[in-house]
C-alpha cells in the first residue's frame, strides 16, 4: 500500500511542478527540473515495486494524465477569474493647443537640459529645447508646439 502512495505523490508533485514552471516561474527552470526528475522516478518506481505490466499501466496513465491537466492549465477560460480586467481609458494629459502657439514666449522653469519645464502664460509645460542646455529662469521662444511637449529655443534679445 505505501508503494502506491509512493509512486502517486511523486507523480503528482512532478506534474504539480512543471505546470508552476511554465506558468509561474518561466526562466528559472528548478522547478522544471525537479518536477521531471519526480515524474521520472514516480515512474520508475511503479516499474521497480510492480512490474513491467503495471509498470506500463503507470507509465501511460501518467503521460495521459499529464496532458490532460497541461491542456486544461493551458486553456483561456482557466485563468478568467484570476486575470486583470480593467481598461485604460484615459490618455495622456497634453498640451492645450489653443492656450499655447509658436512665437509665444516663456521662461524655463528649471534648467532644459535638453528636456525640461516651461512655463507660457499660466501654464507649465513640457518642453524641449533645441539650442541645447538652456539654464532655469532664461527666457525661451516656442518653435513648434505638438501634443505631448513643446519645442523651445533660447529666446534671442
Amino acid at each position: 500500500m505505501m508503494e502506491w502512495l509512493i509512486v502517486t505523490m511523486l507523480i503528482l508533485i512532478g506534474i504539480v511542478l512543471v505546470i508552476l514552471e511554465f506558468l509561474v516561474f518561466p526562466g528559472v527552470n528548478v522547478a522544471g527540473i525537479i518536477g521531471f526528475v519526480c515524474i521520472i522516478a514516480g515512474i520508475y518506481f511503479g516499474y521497480e515495486f510492480y512490474g513491467a505490466p503495471t509498470g506500463h499501466l503507470i507509465l501511460l496513465g501518467t503521460a495521459v494524465f499529464a496532458g490532460a491537466v497541461t491542456w486544461y492549465a493551458l486553456r483561456s477560460d482557466t485563468w478568467k477569474g484570476l486575470s486583470l480586467h480593467a481598461e485604460v481609458g484615459d490618455s495622456v494629459e497634453g498640451v492645450d493647443e489653443t492656450a499655447v502657439h509658436p512665437g509665444d514666449t516663456g521662461i524655463a522653469v528649471g534648467r532644459l537640459a535638453p528636456m525640461g519645464n516651461v512655463r507660457v502664460g499660466s501654464a507649465l509645460l513640457e518642453a524641449e529645447s533645441l539650442s541645447g542646455y538652456i539654464d532655469a529662469g532664461s527666457e525661451v521662444e516656442v518653435l513648434k508646439v505638438l501634443k505631448n511637449k513643446i519645442i523651445v529655443q533660447l529666446k534671442t534679445q
